[in-house]
């Protein structure tokens, strides 16, 4: 008795083909809508602002200042975005950050041991502290949203015991002159156009490499959605330095955005944390080790707080425990929503977040500088976060019902 197999015939191929090519396409042009809503949003806020701080917003030396202020979280959002791809949620972050902070500063001003060293300490403690949160969720199922409670209670609380309730201060000078200083305005130009020309490149590369998967069918197009933003961002940011050059934390922020860009984008980790966040059972079923790269990722998150508190700490030039860091997890969460993460996961991007960081940013810059009560503040940062939500749910409603 002979049993026959049925297989896809050529035209079925193609169909699937096409469909496939037409989801993607319609994911890239969901993508570039909200990138660009987002950009007219914060066009909108500046220009409001502009006109009702008569010219100070747009200052040369005000959106140097925003820049700064943006810088820490959005090295937060950048963690906040990795995780919750994956559908993990980390409210640890501000007591985390606040703890790297403070070995940081026992290290050096109690102890004085040289800034290098303090700082690979800090950075492993970071990682410790990351890794020791992914044990839990990976290795005994507990939900991350509980890991990270618990997390958020009692790294807060050892920062506070270690240091006594106390200020450590201040840091040594070259840690404080790194965190409030600036590349000259020359070397600043310059590196911004030799970034700009790699991102062109780059870009180019891609869109001929999507010409020839079927993705698109000009190359054109495609090159001015992905450039008009960065040309925009690249003219900005000349201003910015033609005045006193580009924060060091800035550039320390660019650098760690490229990092995790071409980790997310361009690495079978990255296309890992995509799929476990899409389906986790169809990613386990396709052979990925979901624990072990969920476990990875919270390494990663870990990492961040290490860089993140050693900004934060330098900044100010100590750890005060029982302040650093607060809220700072909600706001990275914040960020990352905003700038288009789903909840539901499988969906983010990095540059997303920073822009959701620079739009409430923004909005804290600018209200402090109309003298707003601060408890208004955070009732706008809220409305804002809840319609972040809600868009991300009614676009995820909208491709269900499709």
């Amino acid at each position: 008795m002979t049993q026959t197999t049925a297989r896809e015939t050529p035209a079925e191929r193609r169909d699937v083909r096409r469909q496939a090519l037409d989801s993607m396409r319609r994911l890239r042009r969901q993508a570039d809508l909200r990138n660009y809503t987002l950009l007219g949003v914060l066009v909108v806020i500046w220009l409001a602002f502009q006109v009702l701080t008569d010219g100070i917003f747009l200052s040369q030396r005000n959106l140097g200042l925003l820049a700064l202020q943006t810088t820490i979280v959005s090295l937060a959002a950048i963690s906040a975005v990795m995780l919750i791809v994956t559908r993990n949620f980390d409210i640890s972050v501000g007591s985390a950050v606040a703890l790297v902070g403070v070995v940081l500063a026992v290290l050096t001003v109690r102890m004085g041991v040289s800034p290098p060293l303090a700082i690979l300490a800090a950075l492993l403690a970071g990682v410790a502290m990351g890794a020791w949160q992914g044990w839990w969720v990976t290795r005994l199922g507990i939900p991350s949203f509980i890991v990270t409670l618990a997390g958020m209670l009692y790294f807060r609380g050892l920062s506070l015991i270690v240091t006594d309730g106390e200020t450590v201060a201040p840091l040594p000078g070259s840690l404080t002159r790194f965190a409030t200083g600036y590349l000259p305005p020359f070397y600043s130009t310059s590196l911004i156009l030799v970034l700009l020309g790699l991102y062109a490149g780059l870009q180019v590369g891609l869109a001929r490499r999507a010409r020839r998967l079927g993705l698109v069918e000009r190359i054109r197009p495609v090159l001015v959605r992905a450039m008009l933003p960065v040309c925009v961002a690249a003219m900005a940011a000349f201003y910015v330095a033609a005045l006193l050059g580009i924060p060091y934390l800035v550039l320390l922020l660019a650098a760690v955005t490229i990092a995790a860009e071409l980790l997310m984008r361009r690495t079978r980790f990255g296309t890992q944390l995509y799929a476990i966040g899409g389906n986790p059972e169809a990613a386990r079923l396709a052979g990925i080790k979901v624990g072990s790269v969920v476990f990875r990722d919270f390494v990663l998150a870990g990492l961040a707080y290490g860089i993140t508190g050693i900004a934060l700490t330098a900044r100010v030039s100590g750890a005060v425990a029982g302040s650093a860091g607060v809220f700072l997890e909600l706001d990275a969460i914040a960020a990352a929503i905003i700038g288009g993460t789903s909840l539901s996961g499988g969906r983010g991007r990095i540059l997303g977040a920073l822009l959701g960081a620079l739009l409430m940013g923004s909005l804290n810059n600018g209200m402090s500088l109309l003298n707003v009560p601060t408890f208004y503040q955070e009732t706008s940062r809220g409305i804002v976060l809840l319609v972040a939500v809600a868009i991300d749910q009614l676009s995820r409603r909208g491709r269900v019902d499709r």
